[in-house]
């Protein structure tokens, strides 16, 4: 009888050896908070969502927090889903190594209780850094520290325009040094509490600019109408903002930092698709990183006492990311042409 049993399972399915499994992938664990919308503001993190799920491959995204939640944020993070479904489908991501759109769906916060829930949730894991990449304001990730301040430990905290938003007279409102913080609700409270002293934490306060500026980032929104729902979508949340209409995507450094191929996210003092940053104050707070300032003199504990090097210093830290910025759109371009199979 033992000599049929192979002949037995030649003809029967269920005893078909299970093929091996893939081996697992180390991906940075992200998370996401945003203050994407559908009623106004800065299109930008629309663009942002779009460009971080083409890179879902790529990162183990854990959660999505679209934080701005008087003016459908949840609402807005699905409707770039149903993009990303459109195209998953018709493109059969699943055999190429993309998540799911029930999967995706799963990791948006709909409540601001389930934000924190998620970030305490995911933080609380000490098998990786949790990467947490803020496109807005801090309130949510304030709220989860404040309450398990613990998980600090576990967290890599990458922020979008949300220190003091110093900048050259013509491109901030207000008196010089006494700017309110565009996007910071949250990040003083975080950033003068003396037990995050510790933490990682970069915060891109003019660098992200290198985004912006010039004819490329034009050129390459009309390009990137050739790549399926997502790609429309891109144009399409910019129809109501007539000073956007270019890839504009600002809160895409954080996710870009993880990205480049060339660049070690243990050292943001390298160069990156992200920029450059600065490490001010390596006795106080180890693990802070700023705005790269080169040759420049910048007092980062009192930016006002260097004022007169404003305008320098805004244009080279956007710089540090403008000069990069090509290689990253001719590697995100390729990406596409491989994912959509354009010839």
């Amino acid at each position: 009888m033992k000599t049929l049993l192979p002949i037995f399972c030649l003809l029967a399915l269920s005893c078909k050896p299970s093929p091996p499994e893939a081996p697992a992938r180390n991906l940075p664990r992200v998370l996401i908070t945003t203050d994407i919308n559908l009623l106004g503001g800065d299109p930008d993190d629309n663009q942002s969502l779009i460009h971080l799920l083409w890179y879902a491959d790529e990162l183990d995204i854990v959660g999505i927090v679209p934080d701005n939640w008087k003016a459908e944020g949840p609402q807005a993070a699905l409707k770039g889903l149903e993009k990303y479904q459109q195209d998953y489908t018709a493109g059969n991501w699943g055999e190429k190594g993309y998540p799911s759109p029930e999967q995706l769906k799963e990791k948006i916060a709909l409540t601001p209780a389930a934000a924190k829930e998620m970030i305490l949730t995911e933080g609380r894991k000490p098998e990786a850094p949790l990467y947490v990449l803020v496109w807005g304001q801090m309130t949510s990730l304030k709220e989860a520290l404040f309450e398990a301040p613990e998980i600090a430990q576990n967290l890599r905290v990458l922020t979008i325009g949300t220190g003091r938003k110093y900048g050259p007279k013509d491109e901030v409102k207000g008196e010089d040094c006494e700017v309110v913080n565009w996007n910071g609700k949250g990040r003083n409270e975080i950033y003068e509490d003396a037990r995050f002293d510790q933490m990682w934490w970069l915060e891109s306060n003019w660098t992200y600019n290198g985004m912006f500026g010039g004819e490329r980032p034009k050129e390459l929104m009309d390009q990137l109408q050739a790549f399926g729902a997502m790609g429309v979508h891109i144009k399409q949340v910019t129809d109501r903002h007539k000073w956007a209409q270019y890839f504009r995507a600002g809160d895409t450094p954080s996710v870009l930092y993880l990205l480049d191929p060339d660049h070690d996210p243990d050292d943001p003092t390298t160069s990156s698709w992200a920029g450059q940053f600065a490490h001010p104050f390596p006795d106080q707070r180890p693990h802070y990183y700023t705005d790269f300032n080169g040759e420049i003199s910048w007092d980062y504990a009192d930016p006002c006492q260097s004022w007169d090097q404003v305008e320098r210093m805004y244009a080279f830290n956007k710089s540090t990311l403008a000069d990069r910025r090509e290689d990253m759109y001719a590697a995100l371009l390729q990406k596409l042409e491989r994912l959509y199979a354009v010839e």
